[in-house]
């Protein structure tokens, strides 16, 4: 599986319109003031992400072609059943969530629709009351764009609800798609997403973890120099960043920083893990950063490097799918025993 995107919407600051910067910065789009971290409405871990009479988009590493799929999974929580409202659509231009090659809607029956465009041809459809609101339902779906072969999929707790093959779900003139969009008209909240470019990642959750303080335990590396007194794990270990408060920083070319962090807590499957930085530069010249693991006794740093901006903090993220240590699935113990950090790349 080819993981392009998650979130656990976790790691966000709460309340109207805190966070629209922050996850436009790692990679959301149209995220509004409308929109809320909420901690109230959440499937797993401590925030889901409430969209009011808005939209949002996932935007994905690179744009996915014409006849190829992409596989999408959350949960939904609808505090009531409203007007027709969009749960998922592929395509569509930056700024017009309405433009959508193809979709699933949920209607106020609590039926699901597949269709071309915003409802132009409905191209399936369930029976009503499938959805329920007050309760969480976990979505997976299957979008390829095409003129004769597209596709649309959609699971809904499991269970194959929609099964739409060798149709026409293009609605635009575009050959590729780069945004995963969710719309709603009334409350809804969303929770757990992960999009995929070859599997149904399946229902899952994705978990957030904030490095411990060297106190509790210490990283193997410590070259970044601290902002204020000497636990570097206290000054990156946030939920919500603090930016200038404190922080580690470093202008030392390959210098390292990695931190420890507390066991998962969970046993199954892990499909990747998703390293997410932030930081910026403070003076001129160019720089970049990179994300590093250490599984074992070696530092691994992924290959993408991040050029920072110099006026302002910013996400990055990095993604493992496998284990850089043995090229291996990561299992619970790997992650429970792995530091993961920064190096100064550029």
């Amino acid at each position: 599986m080819a993981i392009l995107f998650m979130d656990s919407f976790d790691h966000y600051p709460t309340g109207y319109g805190n966070a629209a910067l922050m996850m436009q910065q790692k990679g959301w789009l149209n995220v509004g003031g409308l929109n809320i971290i909420s901690t109230t409405y959440k499937r797993t871990g401590t925030s889901g992400f409430t969209m009011q009479n808005n939209c949002a988009a996932a935007i994905l590493p690179s744009a996915i072609a014409d006849g190829n799929p992409v596989y999408v999974a959350f949960a939904v929580y609808l505090t009531q059943l409203t007007g027709t409202e969009m749960v998922c659509g592929f395509g569509g231009e930056p700024t017009y969530a309405s433009n959508q090659q193809c979709a699933v809607f949920i209607t106020p029956t609590g039926a699901l629709e597949a269709v071309r465009g915003n409802r132009a041809a409905v191209l399936a459809t369930t029976g009503p009351s499938l959805v329920k609101p007050g309760v969480w339902n976990h979505f997976q779906f299957k979008f390829i764009v095409s003129d004769t072969v597209g596709e649309i999929e959609c699971y809904h707790n499991g269970d194959l609800v929609l099964d739409v093959s060798a149709s026409d779900t293009r609605a635009r003139s575009e050959t590729s798609c780069q945004y995963v969009w969710m719309c709603t008209d009334g409350d809804a909240t969303i929770d757990d997403l992960v999009i995929s470019d070859s599997a149904y990642p399946g229902d899952v959750r994705v978990v957030c973890l904030l490095p411990q303080t060297d106190a509790v335990a210490a990283g193997s590396n410590a070259q970044f120099t601290c902002s204020t007194g000497s636990d570097h794990g206290a000054l990156v270990d946030e939920q919500t960043p603090n930016d200038d408060t404190d922080y580690v920083y470093s202008s030392t070319l390959n210098h390292i920083d990695t931190w420890e962090y507390p066991a998962l807590g969970y046993t199954g499957t892990i499909l990747g893990v998703q390293m997410t930085l932030r930081g910026k530069k403070s003076d001129t010249g160019t720089r970049a950063i990179a994300a590093v693991t250490r599984p074992a006794s070696t530092d691994r740093v992924h290959a993408t490097n991040h050029y920072l901006p110099s006026d302002a903090y910013s996400y990055y993220r990095a993604l493992w799918e496998l284990n850089p240590e043995d090229s291996a699935a990561w299992e619970v113990a790997d992650v429970d025993g792995a530091e993961f950090g920064v190096k100064v790349t550029v």
